[in-house]
């Protein structure tokens, strides 16, 4: 019995190690300021997007939301900022949202009268696959 003791101890340990549910967030598109045009939060932790998605009418759970503030950006231009959050099953690889989040800046800043910044950051590289090189347009 004194030795079932610290294994079921280490046993709850691991499993409650494990109740953290993982979050990423991703940016990209600097505007200069320390603003970025998108911010992807995504969740395996409804409590996160619940957070995250204060105050956004639902008439059932709350899985997602879109947020948006202007600011004024480069030149005095009105800018809409972007922050799409929402839950999901399974957290993407950072790869897979470096290319959600690269695609949706391209998107967001070809609606709005900028300069697209969204390879300001990385160049057109893909930086989780770095060593790899890949790039993209």
């Amino acid at each position: 019995m004194a030795r079932l003791v610290p294994a079921v101890l280490i046993g709850l340990g691991v499993l409650l190690a494990g109740c953290a549910a993982p979050t990423k967030i991703m940016q990209m598109g600097p505007l200069g300021n320390g603003d970025r045009l998108v911010t992807v939060v995504v969740s395996e932790d409804r409590a996160v997007v619940r957070q995250e998605c204060v105050n956004i009418p639902s008439a059932g759970p709350i899985l997602g939301c879109h947020l948006w503030r202007k600011i004024t950006g480069p030149g005095g231009t009105a800018v809409q900022l972007v922050k799409i959050v929402r839950f999901t099953d399974a957290i993407p690889s950072t790869l897979t949202l470096e290319i959600d989040v690269h695609e949706l800046c391209h998107a967001i800043a070809a609606l709005q009268p900028i300069d697209d910044p969204c390879h300001t950051d990385n160049h057109g590289i893909i930086e989780s696959a770095a060593s790899a090189s890949v790039r993209w347009r």
